[in-house]
């Protein structure tokens, strides 16, 4: 598993290198996505018991505007790691087709896990963590559903046990922003992102064997 040589310090330490250098338009980011967040799930908790039809649709819509988040955020942050300016608006920019194939890749991507959960849960967790990639390869290699899944898997070979950890990481560093009196989560989001990205590029590059990680003090 090469767990010794997994780059979990050097990608956090890239996290924060990145987010001192984008301080405010990340934090920014954050931000819009936390209320974004807030305003739709108080707006749906009002109608949970009066208007159940109406309280789906709300959680719905929410789903949706998520995963068009996600895919701005992901775009966001492959342009902080290449070092590129991105404008706050591009969380929320993404053409029809690329949304769509994110969609049905995430249902797909869900059944899969599930499936695996109710086989031995093992399974489910060994595919969400090597299918999890897929959202990445949609925005930056532009590819269809069924290929983002595949690329995922094949991008995680032999690394299964690295992301499980490097997961428990990324939770350490949302508890310490947590703890900093919450409004850490600005700071320590962002840099669970970038952090994310950069072992998407590692590991990419890994495949390849042709890039290479940056080097981070």
């Amino acid at each position: 598993m090469e767990t010794g040589k997994f780059p979990f310090g050097q990608a956090v330490r890239f996290g924060w290198q990145k987010i001192k250098e984008n301080f405010w338009p990340l934090v920014a980011v954050t931000l819009i996505w936390i209320v974004v967040n807030a305003v739709f799930n108080s707006s749906a908790a009002k109608f949970e018991k009066s208007m159940p039809v109406v309280y789906f649709a709300i959680k719905l819509c929410a789903s949706f505007i998520s995963m068009l988040i996600t895919l701005g955020m992901i775009r966001i942050g492959l342009k902080v790691y290449a070092g590129e300016k991105f404008e706050i608006a591009e969380m929320f920019y993404c053409r029809g087709e690329q949304f769509l194939n994110y969609i049905v890749a995430t249902i797909l991507y869900l059944l899969a896990v599930l499936a695996g959960l109710i086989l031995l849960i093992v399974p489910g967790i060994i595919l969400i963590i090597r299918m999890g990639l897929y959202g990445y390869l949609i925005v930056d290699k532009k590819m269809g559903i069924i290929d983002s899944l595949k690329e995922s898997m094949r991008l995680t070979k032999g690394n299964a046990l690295n992301l499980f950890l490097f997961w428990f990481v990324l939770l350490g560093v949302l508890i310490l922003g947590f703890l900093a009196i919450i409004v850490g989560l600005l700071v320590a989001i962002p840099v669970t992102l970038l952090a994310y990205v950069f072992v998407y590029r590692y590991l990419e590059g890994k495949n390849k064997s042709v890039e290479s990680s940056p080097q981070v003090p």
